[in-house]
Formats: C-alpha cells, sequence, structure tokens
C-alpha cells in the first residue's frame, strides 16, 4: 500500500474516532439517567413564567404573558397564539433524555447546542423568565434528529444553559423563526356557504358585485357583465365571496400607524343571517393594509336552504369578536385573500363563446 494512502485512510479513522467521542454515548457521564425529563422543574414554575426568550441566528422572539393571554411586543402587544406557547411549554417539559453527547463546548456547534455568542452560533437559545426578568428555566436548543429515537420518534439535541452535557433528547422542538407564526393569526371564518354578496368599490368609484338569491343556490353571479363578454367559472367568482373562510393575518400593525385615505377602496360582505364585514384598504411600505368592522343585523326568520347560517345570537356574538380583535389594527392579508377582496369586473370576464 503506498504511503500516500495509509496517511489519507488514517486521517478517515481519526475523524470517525472524533465523530464518534461526541456522537456516540458517554460512558463518562456521572449518574447518567435514560429517559427521565431534562427540565422537570418547568411544569411546576410554569405559573411564574412572565415571558419567553428565543435568541436565533436570525433574531429574537420575545413573548409577554398578559393576564390570562400572551402578546407579542414587537408588534404592538398583538395577542400571541396561544396554542402555540402551551406547546412550547408541553415539548420543552417533555424532553427525555435519550444519550448523553459531548461535554465539550468546542464540540457544542457540531451539535448546534453552542453559546449564542460564539461567532456563526446556529442554536436557538430558549428562557422562561419570572416578572423580574430572572431566568426560571433555560436552554440551547439544536439540530431535530428525525424518526432517530425509539419506535421512530422525533429526537433533538438541546443542553441545559449554565450545563456543558449536551444530550440528544426525545420529542422535536417546534421553535418557529418568524415571528408573525407566534401571532394569533386566526381572523375570520366565514363559510362560502353563509354569504349572500360581496360587494368591493375601487378607489376609481368602479364596482365589482357577486350575489346569490339564496343560500340554496350554489352559485354566485356577477352584476354587469359587458355584451361580449361573459363570467368565469362559477369557482373565479365564488373566490370573491369567499375571501373570509378560514382567514389568517400575514402581519398586524396599529391602525394608527396606517394612513386611511377618505377614498380608500372598501369590500363589504354579507351573510343570509346578518353578518356585515367591512374592509377598507390602503398601501404602505410595499404592503397591502386592511382594517375591518363587523356588524350584525340578523334577519326576522332565517332563509331556507342554508344549514350553515346561525342564529340571531351567534351572529351577534361572532361580530363582537371580530370587532374586539381587529379594533385599532390593520392588518397585512395572504396574497390570495387580499386580490380576492379586491377583484374587478374585467378580472372575473372572459370572451363569450360563439
Amino acid at each position: 500500500m503506498r504511503p500516500k494512502t495509509l496517511v489519507i485512510l488514517g486521517a478517515i479513522a481519526a475523524a470517525s474516532a472524533a465523530g464518534a467521542i461526541f456522537l456516540a454515548p458517554r460512558s463518562d457521564v456521572v449518574d447518567v439517567k435514560i429517559g427521565e425529563r431534562i427540565f422537570p422543574e418547568l411544569a411546576a414554575r410554569a405559573p411564574e413564567v412572565r415571558s419567553i426568550e428565543l435568541q436565533r441566528p436570525d433574531g429574537t422572539v420575545l413573548l409577554q404573558r398578559d393576564g390570562d393571554s400572551w402578546i407579542v411586543p414587537a408588534r404592538a402587544g398583538y395577542a400571541a397564539d396561544v396554542a402555540r406557547v402551551r406547546q412550547l411549554f408541553v415539548e420543552v417539559t417533555d424532553l427525555r433524555t435519550l444519550e448523553a453527547k459531548t461535554r465539550n463546548a468546542e464540540l457544542h456547534a457540531s451539535l448546534e447546542v453552542e453559546e449564542r455568542d460564539r461567532p456563526g452560533a446556529k442554536s436557538t437559545r430558549i428562557a422562561f423568565r419570572d416578572g423580574q426578568g430572572k431566568e426560571l428555566v433555560a436552554l440551547l436548543a439544536g439540530r431535530n434528529r428525525f424518526g432517530h429515537a425509539g419506535g421512530g420518534q422525533d429526537a433533538v439535541y438541546v443542553r441545559r444553559a449554565g450545563d456543558s452535557q449536551a444530550w440528544l433528547a426525545k420529542v422535536r422542538l417546534t421553535v418557529n423563526r418568524d415571528i408573525v407564526q407566534w401571532l394569533d393569526r386566526d381572523l375570520a371564518n366565514i363559510a362560502r356557504e353563509r354569504v349572500r354578496a360581496s360587494v368591493i368599490t375601487h378607489a376609481d368609484g368602479a364596482v365589482t358585485r357577486v350575489s346569490r338569491p339564496s343560500p340554496a343556490e350554489a352559485e354566485f353571479t356577477l352584476a354587469d357583465v359587458p355584451d361580449g363578454r361573459m363570467a368565469k367559472t362559477g369557482w373565479e367568482i365564488s373566490s370573491v365571496a369567499a375571501a373570509f373562510e378560514r382567514l389568517e393575518i400575514d402581519d398586524v400593525r396599529k391602525a394608527a400607524d396606517i394612513a386611511m385615505p377618505d377614498d380608500a377602496p372598501q369590500t363589504v360582505i354579507t351573510t343570509f343571517d346578518g353578518l356585515e364585514l367591512t374592509t377598507r384598504f390602503a398601501e404602505k411600505d410595499g404592503a397591502t393594509w386592511v382594517m375591518i368592522v363587523a356588524r350584525a343585523e340578523p334577519p326576522a326568520q332565517l332563509p331556507e336552504g342554508g344549514p350553515a347560517l346561525k342564529a340571531a345570537d351567534e351572529v351577534k356574538a361572532e361580530a363582537a369578536a371580530i370587532n374586539r380583535k381587529a379594533a385599532g389594527w390593520a392588518y397585512r392579508l395572504p396574497v390570495f385573500n387580499a386580490t380576492n377582496l379586491r377583484k374587478r369586473v374585467d378580472e372575473l370576464l372572459e370572451p363569450k363563446e360563439s
């Protein structure tokens, strides 16, 4: 065998051995207890937690408790998604030791559990703090290992802040990097089956109107179709009426920060059971922002053929809930929804078949 070949094989063997040192289970860790919770105290101290800070390579997300709810200070205190916050508590609480890894700080970066102040750090530091800012629980979360744990479960590399011992732990951590993902993004869910009409008034005075006479009628009709043209498929027309179905926001700002012009275009969607949603549009920083107001005027009697329609008390409660959430805020909507709320008649037409 050539000397050069021996050198290469030796280097490969050395690299493999080095990898085994930090990736294989540690035998020199005193009193390693596999299968135990890494942060058993978090469940008991959860009521004390008043803020959560997630430091990531691409920025920091801060969540704060506000009474029984959570808010996102970076979005002027808008409501956080409580379900996501609860999920984070559960996931950290459920982290259990699977394998002991390295104590060597120089090898922590390989697992992405290095200190955040190290150049090029890829770790995520999660700190649960009390009302005085004291850290109750803090950890460095690293790479996920999908399907690694027994039974094909997911696992993640983690390390308790202040402790050099790194672990491979059962359960995957879901730490959203986009601050918007921590917002309460659900705004409204107005089923298409409830909608009677959608009227869009554009800034130049042009109007787009789609409607149907009863909830038993499946398709919507486009008004003011010019000679020689015809409306597009039923789905294209219906999308204008279904713009508030399972509507989620893409961002939020204080309404006071968005100058809404007097002649702002607006869309009014009404339902057969008496809900009315008025949406006004403004442009700022290259994005379209909307402000929404709900109103309830339930009819004396619901029309037939509408199993999705709500009772008067439900409609009033629905309008009140939307107004409580939307009052004082401007939203950036997903492109699909924003587009459908501003469709012009020409966009819903095609040449008439000869």
